[in-house]
């Protein structure tokens, strides 16, 4: 990640205490308030609350026997958060992490991060071991479905966001974007190009992302009166080296697909890697349009046409979010995605 990185806690002791204090998280909700203003309001000093709203956190906190010094004093510090995403180095994570730390930190909090390695067991172990008891909150991007070790997680108190994919978990509240809305964009783009053999190079289907992608694309070829084509339907694990081999297998195919939408930077990737294997030229052999931007998508010949996300509103949304009144209901948002025009959705120099 580009400048402040937030700290790795893979490495952290995995023995935990079996009984769970009160969190701060539950005396937000006594309290009638947001976690950052029971933060504030605990905070020696701090002028960002009023006395009166300051006495019934303090109130709040008495009642609940919230983390007392020996004298009655409260023991204050600032929240920690938790992100446990699949990768942290991805362009597209890191960015949002960036986004949700600068955020916290702005707030006198702190974020830590792990990674799950896109592995469901591993995010579980995670969760239910090195971070249970540590942290006031967490922004998960699952791996797939919301596993028990988050559930319990949030019945324990901790405030828990998830990001980018929604865990097939609407009681938790959720930012994500606009995956079904943006593929079929994209596939209309190359259809109105002149491609008619439309591939999709997809991630995979327990992943909600994934999911609404081809939802997307499946509707985008309706729209302009294509066949649905299984053989051009690929589904790899988000990573560069599947995707070339499952690009090199669409490319080998006797009727080769014209256009390739590919439903991640990663998969992108790996897709332009297998095209300059056999010898094609994106936007003149076959049409590509990615999802997902990358530093690299405007510098290579040609620039590659890309669904942007808004990374820094995705983390800014969710701390905010994750602070806000815990007696809320559960919130999805949905953000919209914005469709950037560059060279490699043009095909033999036909207009799109």
């Amino acid at each position: 990640m580009r400048g402040t990185v937030p700290t790795l806690v893979n490495n952290v002791p995995k023995h935990m205490p079996d009984k769970r204090p009160v969190t701060l998280r539950m005396v937000a909700a006594r309290a009638g308030v947001s976690l950052a203003t029971a933060s504030y309001a605990l905070r020696s000093g701090s002028r960002a609350v009023t006395p009166a709203l300051r006495q019934r956190v303090i109130d709040a906190a008495d009642e609940l026997g919230y983390e007392l010094r020996p004298r009655g004093r409260l023991r204050t510090r600032a929240l920690t958060i938790a992100a446990v995403v699949p990768d942290p180095t991805n362009s597209f994570f890191s960015d949002v992490l960036r986004a949700a730390e600068a955020t916290l930190r702005a707030g006198g909090h702190r974020l830590v991060v792990s990674s799950s390695g896109e592995d469901e067991a591993q995010e579980e172990e995670i969760v239910s071991t090195v971070l249970r008891g540590r942290i006031d909150g967490l922004l998960l991007a699952p791996a797939g479905p919301v596993g028990p070790a988050v559930r319990a997680l949030a019945a324990s108190g901790a405030a828990v966001v998830l990001i980018d994919r929604d865990g097939e978990a609407p009681d938790l509240s959720s930012v994500v974007l606009d995956n079904a809305s943006s593929a079929r964009r994209a596939t209309r783009l190359l259809a109105a190009g002149g491609c008619r053999r439309i591939a999709i190079l997809n991630g995979p289907q327990r992943i909600s992302t994934a999911r609404d992608r081809l939802a997307g694309y499946l509707q985008g070829l309706a729209d302009a009166a294509l066949p649905v084509e299984p053989i051009y339907q690929r589904t790899v694990e988000f990573n560069a080296e599947e995707a070339r081999r499952s690009a090199d297998a669409l490319l080998r195919l006797p009727k080769r697909p014209d256009g390739v939408f590919s439903a991640s930077a990663i998969l992108t990737s790996g897709l332009l890697q297998s095209m300059r294997e056999h010898g094609l030229r994106a936007g003149t052999d076959v049409a590509v349009v990615g999802y997902g931007d990358a530093p690299w998508a405007a510098l290579v010949e040609p620039a590659v046409t890309v669904i942007e996300q808004p990374t820094r509103r995705l983390g800014e949304t969710a701390v905010r979010l994750l602070l806000a009144d815990p007696s809320a209901p559960p919130q999805r948002v949905v953000l919209e995605s914005q469709l950037i025009l560059r060279d490699s959705h043009w095909r033999h120099g036909a207009a799109s």
